[in-house]
């Protein structure tokens, strides 16, 4: 029902710690999924890739050096066959289990949700948004009309076909405040400012959080690291 997506660099030791530490943590609680992932750089090619050949059971692993984010995105996702797409950073800590991701799922499917963002649990799971949100079991749902986020995001859960749509939208926007080879290009693209983010999928579009803080980033939590 899942599968899951990343496009990323890693030139930093400190990161490259993180992916050795991480990756095989990841394995275990998507085991179940297809992995689509490209490494856009030569810098530590060899070793980010065994670390993902020893690790992930169902890998696409390629090498595309393009300087344009969301072709390389949507390359991969077109090679999706199943509804929902997970679009992962690479650097993330993880904090759930394979039964918990398994149940967040099928609560997903269960509800038909379109959308779920991952990347700031920290921040959205607060009890200031608990009054537009709606509770499930292990999930928050809200219409896109009150999301708490103002943009889409990259670390998200996305029905495949929406987010498909997206990337090849993507393609007739110049960059705005970042450079086409970043991800950033794509959240500030569907940004509230823009009058093109969450809230203008209005009031039929679902949305979800789950309610614990299940993966976060080491760094800063206002840090965004993708591709970097």
């Amino acid at each position: 029902m899942m599968s899951v997506v990343q496009n990323f660099i890693c030139t930093k030791s400190s990161r490259l710690k993180v992916i050795k530490r991480e990756v095989p943590k990841m394995s275990k609680i998507f085991k179940d999924y297809d992995f689509f992932v490209n490494y856009a750089t030569l810098e530590n090619y060899f070793e980010v890739a065994d670390i993902y050949n020893q690790n992930i059971k169902t890998l696409e692993f390629t090498n595309d050096f393009s300087d344009v984010w969301g072709e390389v995105a949507l390359n991969l996702v077109s090679k999706v066959n199943t509804p929902y797409t997970l679009i992962l950073c690479e650097d993330f800590e993880y904090r759930t289990t394979y039964n918990e991701w398994k149940n967040i799922l099928n609560e997903v499917i269960d509800k038909d949700v379109s959308y779920m963002p991952i990347g700031k649990l920290w921040e959205y799971t607060k009890e200031k948004y608990y009054s537009q949100y709606q509770s499930g079991d292990l999930l928050w749902y809200y219409t896109a009309s009150k999301s708490p986020g103002s943009s889409l995001s990259v670390d998200a859960l996305y029905k495949t076909e929406f987010l498909l749509e997206k990337l090849v939208e993507l393609r007739k926007y110049a960059s705005h405040r970042f450079p086409l080879n970043l991800p950033h290009h794509y959240e500030d693209v569907y940004h509230e400012q823009y009058h093109n983010g969450v809230k203008k999928l209005g009031d039929n579009f679902l949305c979800a959080i789950p309610k614990k803080v299940i993966l976060m980033h080491e760094q800063i939590q206002s840090e965004t690291n993708l591709n970097k």
